[in-house]
């Protein structure tokens, strides 16, 4: 089914040379009108904006005057939110202030997406499946700074800004950093296949149950949003699966790939048990509004980013 267009005209994207960005940036260009302009915030460009810096931050949005911001620019790690609290809070909290004050000021009929993350709900996870109505109780840095950014920009743009909070589920692919769980045991796979380590995969707990998404069907689902109708100040979307798996499964399905033979070993230093058994998110809001569901299976999900492991391992 062929999907409606983007109707905005100067987009500003943040964050688009994370894993993410890497995925949306072509899916928005291949959405955008002809005569529409993508704009990017980093620091490495050739006008480069850090989103720390206000008074940039400020005369970014003046002189792009965007009609849609994508907010994905963050500290995303929650492991490692807990070693760099202030870091992740300078950046999830205190860029998300100067982009929503900027915006507020300069572009009073913008569109503001964020990308937030299921993380928010936290504790919430353990009393059942939760909504887009469920009261947020955030157990990390990453995710109380996610919540906060969340209520800042609520507070922060004006009147005839709307704001679209997306809250995803845990997704991945190729390109994702090995700090996150999928990548951690391909790596270790393409490694062992090369030979540089020896047949063993060491792994924490592996009975949590977590909701897995490719990011493909993530950035699918923001498009869609953002290409219906905005008419609400505020929305919120719950990005999910609805199919919570134990993450062994996923250890599971790479041992099906690979014709090592490998042990998988429990470490000691990895053994944190979770203080959320599982997190079962309903995302009916989404389906209904835009008519979206997740297509790609965890097994493809899972083969990809093998493949991508095994092609940086050769090109080590």
């Amino acid at each position: 089914m062929m999907q409606a267009p983007l109707a905005y005209r100067s987009i500003l994207l943040t964050g688009a040379g994370g894993f993410v960005g890497r995925y949306l940036v072509p899916a928005l260009r291949s959405r955008m009108a002809d005569d529409a302009t993508l704009h990017f915030m980093d620091r490495t460009g050739s006008a480069p904006v850090d989103l720390l810096d206000p008074i940039g931050v400020h005369d970014l949005i003046e002189r792009v005057r965007p009609d849609l911001v994508v907010h994905l620019a963050a500290q995303s790690s929650v492991g490692q939110s807990a070693g760099k609290a202030a870091d992740t809070w300078r950046v999830n909290v205190g860029g998300t202030v100067n982009l929503a004050q900027a915006v507020a000021t300069v572009s009073p009929e913008c569109v503001f997406a964020f990308a937030s993350s299921s993380e928010v709900y936290g504790a919430a996870f353990n009393h059942g499946t939760v909504t887009e109505e469920t009261p947020p109780l955030p157990m990390s840095p990453y995710a109380r700074s996610k919540r906060a950014a969340e209520d800042a920009l609520s507070d922060i743009l004006g009147e005839n800004n709307r704001l679209i909070l997306f809250r995803p589920a845990n997704h991945s692919g190729a390109g994702q950093d090995t700090r996150f769980v999928l990548p951690a045991f391909a790596k270790q796979i393409a490694c062992i296949e090369a030979g540089t380590i020896p047949p063993v995969i060491r792994v924490g707990s592996l009975t949590a149950e977590r909701d897995f998404l490719d990011v493909h069907d993530v950035v699918d689902a923001y498009l869609r949003v953002l290409a219906a109708p905005v008419m609400a100040r505020k929305t919120v979307f719950n990005i999910a699966s609805g199919c919570p798996v134990p993450i062994g499964r996923l250890l599971e399905i790479l041992l099906t790939l690979t014709t090592k033979g490998v042990t998988v070993e429990q470490d000691p230093a990895r053994m944190r048990e979770s203080e959320v058994f599982r997190t079962s998110i309903a995302s009916d809001a989404i389906r209904n509004e835009v008519a979206w569901a997740p297509l790609i299976t965890l097994e493809q999900t899972v083969a990809d980013v093998l493949a991508d492991c095994r092609t940086h391992r050769r090109k080590e």
